[in-house]
């Protein structure tokens, strides 16, 4: 029993407008995660400040219970309103995401406070280079993060990568996921317009 939590409180300030309602096909980029994450998950939720944008998707929707706390705040109050005690969160703007590879994540949690996958990612300051990035929204949260994630934010720490330091969290290299993503775009996130026109091109090849 999982919930799928997505996420869609993002300004898309790059993109100038609301990139969980752009094209992708004949289906928006949100609703590609929906499509994506509905077989693998129990129960659906969508946290977002605007709900009359999504009123469409007919799935639960809340606002944030702290507001103006990014990403953590959004998952805060994703698995406050979960009726499982895993969810799945996962931004709205990462339309490529395999199930087999959601399910493997949430198979391994365990005892474990929360999964989350490493994905190598050209370094900004040498694109010669990769490096690891923590991939904190398309991960694992159990409820056993609510206390951790509640003290976080009393003490205005949103860094969502600081959980690691805080609770049982088990971190993935990409050689452990990645015989779960044969197409091997399940973290691809469109940030820019440049990333959109690169998925049209995904889209169109898969």
């Amino acid at each position: 029993m999982v919930t799928g939590v997505i996420l869609a409180g993002g300004k898309s300030r790059r993109m100038r407008q609301n990139k969980a309602l752009m094209r992708l096909g004949d289906d928006t980029l949100i609703e590609h995660v929906l499509q994506r994450i509905l077989p693998v998950t129990t129960e659906q939720l969508l946290i977002t400040n605007s709900p009359d944008e999504y009123a469409h998707l007919n799935i639960p929707m809340h606002s944030d219970i702290v507001p103006n706390c990014g990403t953590l705040g959004g998952i805060y109050t994703g698995l406050t309103h979960a009726k499982n005690e895993v969810s799945f969160c996962v931004g709205c703007d990462i339309p490529f995401l395999q199930g087999k590879l959601i399910s493997y994540l949430v198979s391994i949690l365990g005892e474990y406070d929360a999964v989350m996958p490493y994905t190598n990612n050209k370094s900004t300051s040498n694109p010669d280079k990769t490096q690891l990035t923590l991939q904190t929204l398309c991960a694992v949260y159990s409820k056993r993060c609510l206390p951790i994630i509640e003290l976080m934010l009393n003490e205005d720490e949103l860094r969502v990568h600081a959980l690691q330091e805080r609770a049982n969290v088990l971190c993935l290299s990409p050689d452990v996921w990645k015989n779960y993503d044969s197409e091997g775009h399940s973290f691809f996130n469109i940030n820019t317009p440049e990333d959109y026109e690169q998925a049209q091109s995904l889209y169109h090849s898969l």
